[in-house]
């Protein structure tokens, strides 16, 4: 009934369902009240009532918490979604926190994946894609984990749903090719698993209709007039009928008319709008989506009358539109101000403050207990008192050993505590004279180059800037190596990072050197989400492209390979250039090694790349070596592991 635009016969039902429900249980009670919330928090709009289900769904698991663990953990999740909606963000964000500790605790990883998801959509209704995407794949891998017997929800509903969702993400950041691949992930996911639950197809056609709208809308952006409307006529096929997802079918609508408004068929347009306008009128659907709706039916009969010349009219709705989104503007504003991951902090600082309130109140039974020991220390103390007596010599003996090693240890820590200093001192002294440097040098150099854009200096003093320019390069270069030397490794912070898409950006970053010498770079991999920090791995990456670019000549081709081997993730930089001989092999990974050659067009190297790559990737528990053959090219492995 919600689906077919029937709202408040939904409701109707669903309270004369339960009134012919017999003795009703906890379980049954909460299933009621957790379907009237959402109801009158996505549909009627009205978080009061919504709050008031949230109150009695609360109310019948008082005490239940551990029997109902998923039920429970869904509560605090939709209370939050309530307390969102009510722009009571620091409770909504408490919620979210409270949910979340509770659910890591006491659920299986199957349930817990999907509360990832709905944090992943917070961000989403923010308008912060981009923090959104871990968390829809990390549910989607979390799904994997769900048993055979998990229900249809967890096994086909929210799976479909996150591909889905993390495509409209890419969508949304103008990534359309992204965003075309996880749509046709998820297709594939309903053709391989719908099999599974035959009873399911209505649902299943209805998802595969929901995905053909969201691709022809990406195609629109794309100009693609005839995947477009294919893809948009498919999706308005399936779901604008009774029963099915007709609310999602005015949205491809919307999208068509503007398809056709693109490629100025005017008609075809005109006719959409006017039939979207009637079922908006009749009020079908009041959800968040149906706003959206509402948005771009105005915009398009703004674009529609401005295309017919009809001034007046084109005036009159761009102006409703402009005051309808400040409106929803308006209602966004404070969510898409407030920081959930700040809040998640603030929390947990607090419980950490109660938990130091419970400690102190055990100060007083220490306390105690620190006064029997001194007591029975006293006690021993008198007893060895008593056996030194009788043992006078040979004690006598044992404190001057202990004199001397007291005297020995005492010099020892004296000489770690200097080197220790000098170590910090030679770290910072190193760091202030590289961050010193690093300005003038770049000033010198960006001078170097606004001097020769100047066509008219002589040949000699071209030659002298590009001289001064590159020597300033290098040594920028060189200061970056010194200061990654003292970068405190141990201190790295990780975060799961889809692996892929960090090659994709490195090869990308680098293509314009490589053209520079008429190379190629290929790239080919498997999806892998690793826990690492991205910053260090991009270095190390982005060091072993760079060397294949240098020691490689003008027209070779660069392989990168990302695959999965076992319980790791195996990086493979490939060139076929001037290969390492074999008196360096042992001395390439050395902090400022001998080991060091011009590249193949002259470019120099200062020999500490491949001795920080190191570093950083043992520090994530990984390995890196390389296999080569002089003038036949090399090939570099970086091992790491795929649960951090």
């Amino acid at each position: 009934m919600l689906n077919s635009g029937q709202l408040k016969a939904s409701i109707v039902y669903l309270d004369s369902a339960y009134n012919a429900f017999q003795n009703p249980g906890p379980l049954d009670l909460w299933k009621k009240y957790h379907q009237r919330a959402s109801y009158y928090l996505n549909y009627e709009k009205k978080p009061a009532i919504a709050r008031q289900n949230i109150d009695s769904m609360l109310f019948i698991l008082k005490g239940r918490e551990q029997q109902y663990t998923t039920e429970y953990a869904s509560t605090k999740f939709v209370e939050g979604d309530v307390l969102l909606a009510e722009k009571k963000y620091t409770e909504a964000f408490k919620s979210y926190y409270d949910g979340t500790q509770f659910a890591r605790k006491n659920l299986d990883s199957c349930s817990y994946y999907q509360l990832t998801y709905q944090l992943g959509m917070v961000r989403y209704k923010q308008g912060n894609y981009l923090k959104a995407i871990p968390y829809f794949k990390q549910a989607f891998t979390g799904n994997r984990s769900c048993k055979a017997d998990a229900g249809f929800s967890y096994l086909f509903i929210y799976p479909q749903s996150q591909l889905n969702t993390i495509a409209l993400c890419f969508e949304k950041l103008n990534m359309p090719d992204s965003a075309i691949y996880y749509y046709k992930q998820a297709l594939n996911f309903i053709d391989r698993n719908i099999g599974r639950f035959p009873k399911k197809n209505q649902f299943a056609e209805m998802a595969r209709g929901v995905i053909y709208g969201n691709m022809g809308g990406v195609y629109v952006t794309l100009n693609n007039y005839a995947e477009a409307e294919k893809y948009l006529q498919a999706s308005i096929k399936i779901n604008n009928r009774l029963g099915y997802a007709v609310e999602d079918a005015q949205t491809a609508r919307i999208k068509l008319a503007g398809l056709y408004l693109r490629f100025s068929h005017l008609a075809a347009a005109y006719e959409i709008l006017v039939n979207i306008g009637d079922d908006l009128a009749c009020g079908h659907g009041k959800s968040s989506d149906n706003d959206i709706v509402w948005l771009r039916w105005y915009r398009l009969n703004w674009e529609y009358f401005e295309k017919t010349n009809n001034v007046s009219q084109a005036y009159l709705y761009a102006q409703k539109y402009y005051k309808f989104r400040d409106s929803l503007d308006e209602i966004d504003k404070g969510l898409k101000s407030s920081d959930i991951d700040m809040s998640f902090k603030e929390t947990e600082q607090q419980y950490k403050l109660a938990l130091i309130s419970k400690r102190d109140q055990l100060k007083t039974a220490y306390l105690i207990g620190i006064i029997v020991f001194a007591v029975m220390t006293v006690v021993i103390l008198l007893m060895i008192g008593y056996y030194l007596k009788r043992s006078r010599k040979s004690v006598s003996e044992l404190m001057r050993l202990n004199r001397e090693v007291n005297d020995h240890n005492t010099q020892m820590q004296r000489t770690l505590t200097a080197l220790e200093q000098s170590q910090a001192e030679n770290t910072r002294m190193m760091q202030v004279v590289a961050h010193d440097l690093r300005s003038p040098i770049g000033g010198i150099t960006q001078v170097a180059e606004m001097m020769l854009e100047e066509h008219d200096r002589p040949e000699e003093d071209r030659m002298m800037l590009e001289l001064v320019k590159t020597s300033g390069k290098n040594s920028l270069e060189l200061i970056s190596d010194l200061l990654q030397i003292h970068t405190r490794l141990e201190e790295l912070k990780k975060e799961p990072v889809d692996m892929f898409m960090l090659l994709y950006y490195c090869v990308e970053l680098l293509r314009f050197k490589a053209r520079e010498k008429a190379q190629q770079i290929d790239l080919q991999g498997e999806y892998l989400i690793l826990y690492i920090n991205r910053e260090k791995i991009w270095r190390v990456i982005s060091n072993l492209i760079a060397n294949a670019i240098k020691f490689s000549p003008s027209g070779a081709n660069i392989s990168v390979q990302l695959l999965q081997k076992d319980h790791h993730a195996l990086i493979i930089v490939e060139d076929h250039g001037i290969g390492i001989p074999v008196e360096m092999k042992d001395k390439v990974f050395d902090m400022f090694t001998e080991a060091r050659r011009l590249g193949t067009a002259g470019e120099q190297t200062h020999g500490m790349g491949l001795a920080i790559s190191r570093q950083i990737v043992e520090v994530h528990d990984g390995h890196i070596w390389f296999e080569s053959k002089p003038g036949n090219g090399t090939s570099f492995y970086v091992e790491l592991p795929i649960n951090g």
